[in-house]
């Protein structure tokens, strides 16, 4: 046997380097020349074949001289085994992955440079169609418009109601809803629950026609025009000559019942004692702020005084109409009295300013004025009445 043969033969056998040259020279004659069956395309297969060998020797016989590694391999093997096994008993089916190449998109072909279409997009408003024609943008609620009521409608009074609160409920003027419900201006207006009002449609007076009315009759007493009377259109009038239905209600817009303003001082104080006072329903307000300088007597100060600084705000003592603004001939300098719902009529005087008219409604705690020294006075204070019936009463059973 060939030593190579025998090498390869027996692995256990101690690797000889000497022999390994020897066996690895080309086969050479006794002349010195290489062998002519040799050629150079042989002997490099054989080499790498020598080489391989070699290494897998080497490996070998490392794995023989490790008593680690076998051990390894054998409880990796054991484990894959084992994983193999619990896969086909639970027969989970492996996902399949496909590779999927995508194609190269082709270059698209370069389209000719052009100017951009700008279309403008609808803001806050409606917005158009393509016909031109304006579309109503969607509205999640219903708007109801506020339209303007015509005829005369009532309303029942309740609880705590006041003629101001109602006047601002209908949007009209307190005037409108006194003149209204009360026929004879010099009586007290006074309201029970359950009671029930006419409410105008507009700020106003409602005339009831009387045997001889006539358009121009009922202008002028209420300081209006017969053109707003013909021009209201629920009036149902075509001209000032058009006759007049005895019991039929107008509406004169605008129209004015306040009574001719009377020149007067203040009601004379009579009789009333400040502990017999008539019950209200409703106290009043104190009209100003500051120190009680003199208190309520009889027959001499029907009223009380209260001193503060000059400019310092008075207000209405309770809501009402201002009967009197103006100057006092008699001694109260300013002065202004309002008479109330109920009939009770407050006294404001030695006012430095007034800032109301005559007229007006006012509302409880309204500024009308300031604190003065103004008439007969001797320092700035405020010099307040009430009255009722004719009487002066002490306001300090009625102020809080």
């Amino acid at each position: 046997m060939p030593q190579n043969d025998k090498l390869m033969a027996d692995p256990d056998q101690p690797w000889d380097e000497g022999v390994t040259q020897a066996a690895s020279q080309p086969d050479q004659t006794d002349t010195g020349q290489d062998n002519p069956l040799t050629t150079s395309s042989e002997t490099q297969p054989t080499r790498f074949l020598v080489a391989a060998w070699r290494g897998l020797l080497r490996a070998w016989m490392t794995f023989r001289g490790d008593k680690v590694t076998p051990v390894r391999l054998a409880s990796h093997l054991a484990l894959l085994l084992m994983a193999v096994f619990v896969l086909v008993l639970s027969r989970v089916e492996l996902p399949s992955w496909e590779i999927v190449r995508m194609a190269p998109a082709p270059p698209a072909a370069a389209a000719p440079s052009q100017e951009l279409a700008f279309e403008p997009l609808p803001i806050g408003g409606s917005p158009l169609q393509e016909s031109g024609v304006l579309v109503r943008a969607p509205v999640p609620f219903t708007e109801i418009p506020d339209r303007p009521r015509e005829g005369v409608i009532t309303y029942t009074v309740q609880l705590d109601d006041t003629v101001l609160g109602i006047g601002e409920q209908f949007k009209l003027n307190p005037n409108t809803i006194l003149w209204a419900n009360l026929e004879d201006l010099n009586n007290p207006f006074v309201m029970e629950v359950g009671q029930i009002l006419l409410i105008p449609p507009i700020d106003g007076v409602l005339h009831t026609v009387k045997e001889g009315d006539t358009v121009d009759k009922i202008a002028k007493l209420y300081k209006a025009t017969a053109e707003a009377i013909v021009g209201y259109a629920p009036n149902q009038l075509t001209s000032a000559e058009d006759p007049l239905t005895v019991g039929a209600v107008l509406i004169v817009p605008d129209g004015d019942r306040t009574p001719p303003e009377q020149v007067v001082a203040a009601p004379a104080a009579r009789g009333g004692t400040g502990t017999s006072a008539p019950w209200r329903a409703a106290g009043f307000v104190w009209p100003s702020y500051g120190r009680l300088t003199q208190r309520f007597y009889l027959p001499a100060h029907p009223a009380i005084d209260i001193g503060a600084p000059t400019g310092t705000p008075v207000v209405a003592a309770d809501e009402g109409t201002v009967i009197t603004a103006g100057w006092s001939s008699v001694g109260y300098g300013n002065l202004i009295l309002i008479r109330h719902p109920d009939g009770y009529v407050t006294l404001y005087a030695h006012l430095s300013n007034i800032g109301v008219s005559y007229g007006d409604y006012v509302a409880r705690g309204q500024r009308i004025g300031s604190v003065g020294s103004t008439g007969r006075s001797t320092g700035p204070h405020l010099h307040f009445e009430i009255q009722t019936g004719g009487r002066s009463y002490n306001p300090l059973v009625y102020l809080p």
